[in-house]
C-alpha cells in the first residue's frame, strides 16, 4: 500500500465509458470539457481509463476486471481524485470507492456531477448559489455515506480518510436527506420570493431585461462588460460565473436605461438535477424580454455547442425572441465567418430567431451594431 503524501495540486485519473454508438465526436467533446472542469478545479489529469461497455455495471459502473485495474493505476500514480465521466449511481461510487480503500483511504471517487459542484463550490458568492449547491448534493448524494473531499459533501459524509458510518445506516441517511431537502427548498422559496420582487421592481425602472445566454467559456461576461462599461471579473475556468449580474445599457432612443444580465453558462450533458437546482439562478433569463445567445465563433464544435443551449432553454420553456451573438470574430476569417453563418440559418433558424450578428467583445468590433438591433427590438 503506498504511503499518501501531501500535495498541492491534487491527481486526477479520468474513466470514460464507451457505448458501442456512441459519436466520437461528443465523446471528445466531453472528455475536453471534463479536462476543463480540472483544470477550473485546480487539478491535474494524470491519466485516463477507457472501457467499451454498452450498459454500466450495476456493481461498479465498470467492469470488476477494470476495477482491479484502476486500484493497480491509482496505486502506481499517486492518484488523489478518480472522476468516472458520467452521471453514476451513489451506491456505484461508494462501491469503486471501498474497493479503492486498498490501496489509499484518501482517494476519492466523484462523478461528472460531484465535479461540478465542487467547482461550484469554489465560485458562490451568495447565500441563494450556496443553497442551490448543497439542494444539488443532497438531491445527487442519495445513500453515499464516504466524504468526498474538501467541500461541503466532505463534512456530510464521514469525512475524508475515515470510512463514515457504514452501508447500515443508509435509510436513516435518506431520510436525514429528505429532511435537509426540505429545508433548503424552504429557504430558497424565500429568497426566489424577494428576488421576484426584485426583478419585478427593477424592471419597472428599466426596459428589458436583456439576458446573456451561452455555452460556458463563449465570451459572454466579455460581452457583458462591453456592453454595460462594467468591470464583472473575467476567468477562463468553466462555470466561474454562477450568481447572476445586471447591468445597465445607455441609450440615447430611450430615457430609461435596458437592463442586461449575465448568468452562469451551460454544457454538454448538464446533469438535469443542476438544471433543477438553478432555476432561481437562471429567473433573470427566464423573465427577459428578449436573449442574447452568445456563441464562440472560433470553437470547432461551433454548431455542437449551440444545440446543446437551445436543448437546455427548451427545457426550461425559455422562448422569448433571440439574437445569435457571434463572438470572438477577430479570431476567424471573413471566408470562416460567412460559412458559419450559412450553416447556422440552415440549422437553427426559427421563428423565435430575430437575427444572427458578429461581434468581437474583446476589441469592440460591431458593438455598436448589436446596440443598435437591440435598440430596434424594444422600439416595437
Amino acid at each position: 500500500m503506498r504511503q499518501d503524501k501531501k500535495i498541492t495540486q491534487p491527481k486526477f485519473l479520468i474513466i470514460q465509458v464507451i457505448p458501442k454508438k456512441s459519436k466520437k465526436i461528443d465523446l471528445e467533446i466531453e472528455l475536453r470539457e471534463t479536462q476543463q472542469l480540472i483544470d477550473t478545479y485546480g487539478g491535474r489529469v494524470v491519466t485516463r481509463m477507457i472501457q467499451n461497455l454498452d450498459h454500466p455495471h450495476p456493481n461498479f459502473y465498470i467492469g470488476a476486471g477494470k476495477v482491479e485495474e484502476l486500484k493497480k493505476l491509482c496505486d502506481e500514480e499517486g492518484i488523489d481524485v478518480v472522476v468516472i465521466n458520467g452521471m453514476v449511481k451513489s451506491g456505484q461510487l461508494f462501491r469503486v470507492e471501498k474497493e479503492l480503500w486498498e490501496v489509499s483511504t484518501k482517494i476519492m471517487v466523484w462523478d461528472r456531477i460531484d465535479l461540478i459542484l465542487n467547482i461550484f463550490d469554489q465560485h458562490a458568492t451568495t447565500v441563494e448559489s450556496k443553497l442551490q449547491i448543497k439542494l444539488a448534493r443532497a438531491t445527487h448524494m442519495g445513500p453515499r455515506i464516504y466524504g468526498l473531499g474538501k467541500t461541503e459533501l466532505s463534512r456530510q459524509g464521514g469525512g475524508v480518510g475515515t470510512r463514515g458510518k457504514g452501508e447500515t445506516n443508509i435509510e436513516f441517511e435518506r431520510r436525514q436527506i429528505k429532511i435537509d431537502q426540505q429545508k433548503i427548498k424552504k429557504e430558497l422559496k424565500k429568497l426566489i420570493k424577494q428576488k421576484h420582487n426584485r426583478v419585478r421592481k427593477r424592471n419597472e425602472m428599466g426596459i428589458g431585461p436583456v439576458a446573456l445566454v451561452g455555452y460556458t467559456s463563449a465570451g459572454k461576461t466579455t460581452l457583458f462588460n462591453t456592453l454595460t462599461g462594467k468591470e464583472k471579473e473575467m476567468n477562463k475556468g468553466l462555470f466561474t460565473t454562477l450568481d447572476t449580474v445586471v447591468g445597465k445599457l445607455k441609450s440615447p432612443n430611450f430615457k430609461q436605461p435596458i437592463l442586461v444580465s449575465d448568468t452562469i453558462g451551460f454544457i454538454s450533458n448538464l446533469p438535469p438535477v443542476l438544471i433543477d437546482s438553478f432555476k432561481s439562478t437562471l429567473l433573470e433569463s427566464l423573465e427577459a424580454k428578449l436573449l442574447l445567445h452568445v456563441i464562440d465563433a472560433s470553437d470547432p464544435e461551433i454548431l455542437e455547442k449551440i444545440d446543446v443551449v437551445e436543448n437546455i432553454l427548451k427545457s426550461l420553456k425559455a422562448n422569448q425572441p433571440r439574437i445569435f451573438v457571434l463572438n470572438k470574430i477577430d479570431l476567424i476569417t471573413k471566408e470562416k465567418l460567412l460559412e458559419l453563418k450559412s450553416k447556422i440559418k440552415e440549422h437553427f433558424i426559427k421563428d423565435t430567431l430575430l437575427s444572427i450578428e458578429t461581434v468581437s467583445a474583446e476589441n469592440g468590433q460591431n458593438i455598436d451594431i448589436l446596440k443598435n438591433k437591440i435598440n430596434i427590438f424594444f422600439k416595437k
